[in-house]
């Protein structure tokens, strides 16, 4: 006999005929419950019974019971056992919710993370760009001297040219403009919303960072918080990112230039969202591929540990690495020769 299981029971059939049958309860939740077991590979306690008498099985799930066969079980209807669509129908709403909420785990919510990372780092530029440019009409001198955070508390604090001169007790014959105090005010409304907007990506900044050294403290220390959660992000998950190849994982974040490589034969692209990383970005052009790949391949190890063993082995894949860049920078000291693309002439 063969065990078939569908949405409403199981049942042992022989030759097109139903020997024995043990059906769910008509609720949908509890339907729901059996459907996301089998969805998750596991076997049913009816299945588990009715087994016993079985030689062979209708899904590959339930090979430890009996020799899989395909059957067709089209003669097995709901209807003819009293249950409706309408049950069914609400038993696969029920596992929808059930299977969008476990979708949404601490990885998720990194890469949304990120994303408002990325936002605020935007702002800020913007909004830092458009200050320097209204402020310096009345104090062009006061960027070459203070930057960043500095710059905008000066502007909030003091304001006037002469009162951030004398908190400096210094002197300076500057070729600003003089400044009303309702522009003033316009301007630190302005500086205020910037430093405000500085002290969220750092929030965001630091709950990455603790975040990312609870879920993949291998990814972590290998490529730093942020890059190791734009990949996460970038991947789907870590679970996806730790299956990918380290190919795949080199190029992540540049998928348009291998599009447009595919497509209209451009030169390839030799990385993506590493090059954000300084053994990348700091490197010659011509030794940044190589580089980009050999932290792809230490990734690739590093996220498989944090998905799957949970081992931390970050010293060893950062020595590993840094032996192999090492390698790279003695080996590509000095750009390859180009080509010239012309033959030599031939003799004959």
């Amino acid at each position: 006999m063969i065990l078939v299981t569908k949405w409403y029971g199981c049942f042992l059939c022989v030759e097109g005929e139903i020997k024995e049958a043990a059906l769910f309860p008509k609720d949908p939740a509890a339907i729901a419950d059996r459907m996301e077991m089998i969805k998750q590979g596991e076997i049913l306690e009816e299945e588990r019974n009715l087994g016993r008498a079985a030689s062979q099985v209708a899904e590959r799930r339930l090979s430890e019971i009996g020799k899989f066969s395909k059957f067709d079980s089209s003669f097995i209807t709901p209807e003819a056992h009293g249950f409706t669509l309408d049950i069914y129908r609400e038993a696969t709403i029920d596992l929808a919710r059930r299977m969008a909420k476990s979708e949404v785990g601490p990885d998720v919510y990194l890469g949304h993370a990120v994303r408002a990372h990325d936002d605020l780092v935007f702002t800020n530029n913007m909004l830092s760009e458009r200050l320097h440019e209204w402020y310096s009409l009345h104090f062009p001198e006061l960027e070459e001297v203070l930057s960043s955070e500095a710059y905008v508390s000066a502007i909030i604090e003091r304001g006037h040219r002469e009162d951030i001169l004398a908190s400096f007790e210094a002197r300076m014959d500057s070729i600003g403009a003089d400044i009303d105090d309702e522009d003033l005010a316009s301007i630190q409304t302005l500086a205020t919303v910037l430093k405000e907007s500085m002290a969220a990506k750092k929030t965001v900044e630091s709950y990455i960072n603790s975040r990312m050294k609870v879920i993949a403290p291998n990814v972590t220390a290998l490529v730093g918080p942020v890059i190791g959660a734009r990949l996460t992000m970038q991947a789907g998950s870590l679970v996806r990112l730790a299956s990918l190849p380290s190919g795949t994982i080199q190029l992540l974040g540049a998928e348009k230039a291998l599009f447009r490589h595919l497509k209209k034969k451009t030169r390839p692209p030799k990385h993506g969202t590493l090059f954000q990383h300084p053994m990348v970005h700091n490197a010659p052009a011509w030794q940044r591929g190589p580089i980009a790949r050999a932290i792809a391949a230490k990734l690739s190890v590093a996220a498989r540990a944090d998905a799957f063993t949970g081992n931390d082995i970050a010293a060893s894949l950062k020595e590993q690495l840094d032996r192999r860049v090492e390698e790279i920078r003695m080996q590509r000291q000095s750009p390859p020769k180009k080509h010239s693309g012309k033959r030599k002439k031939s003799n004959r």
